[in-house]
């Protein structure tokens, strides 16, 4: 199991779940991890020339290979404001890091592969301020759809999941004060802002065998959005 962006707060549920079932597990992150020695940690400076090297690296061939991509980040501004740099920053974040860890992982001779990637349910559902970030997430829905029609015949899966707001460090500016918490939680039918918790067992299901027959889909968790 190949974890990138390791340290982002929706990673730290699946970590332990694969920690404590004593799974082989790799965690890539730029910033330290909290695990006290408990799986292999690789800390990179950055997620372009260093990650192509990283998996260069790796001895994957006839090698069973689950991968999830954590890696992401969020701008909420409307289009007109939004500057080139910024938008070159979130579609390099959100999508490219996929084209990267896939154009390097998919060169390895491997018996069996599964991948996960994250999608938004702004993807697919119009949201205001969300134009960067609805963008980089549609593009790896086509990225993950394609690549599972592409590969399919060695039976390597491609998955997305969308959410809506999760609670965690890259969304506190949302929810951290009660007015934009209220907005949040009325955003959905639910009512609720959902935890990290509230992904894992997707994740976990989709490296599974228990999905050997799913592939190329993007599974909204966004409390009915």
């Amino acid at each position: 199991i190949i974890i990138f962006g390791a340290s982002s707060d929706i990673a730290f549920p699946v970590i332990n779940y694969f920690i404590d079932n004593n799974f082989d597990l790799t965690l890539v992150s730029r910033n330290s991890i909290n695990i006290q020695n408990k799986a292999e940690t690789i800390l990179l400076s950055d997620y372009k020339g260093e990650l192509f090297s990283l998996i260069d690296d790796m001895d994957l061939d006839n090698a069973q290979v689950s991968a999830i991509n954590f890696i992401g980040s969020m701008v909420l501004k409307p289009l007109h404001l939004l500057k080139e740099e910024e938008m070159e920053d979130v579609i390099d974040v959100n999508f490219m890091t996929n084209y990267r860890i896939l154009n390097r992982l998919l060169k390895k001779n491997m018996t069996n592969f599964s991948y996960v990637a994250f999608s938004s349910v702004a993807a697919n559902y119009g949201l205001a301020n969300h134009e960067a970030i609805s963008a980089a997430k549609s593009a790896n829905e086509g990225l993950i759809r394609s690549c599972a029609s592409s590969y399919g015949h060695k039976s390597y899966r491609f998955n997305c999941i969308a959410p809506s707001l999760i609670e965690s460090k890259l969304t506190s500016r949302i929810v951290g004060s009660d007015s934009g918490r209220k907005v949040a939680i009325n955003m959905n039918p639910l009512k609720k802002i959902g935890s990290p918790e509230d992904l894992t067992e997707c994740i976990l299901w989709l490296l599974s065998e228990d999905s050997k027959f799913v592939t190329g889909q993007t599974i909204n968790i966004g409390g009915g959005l």
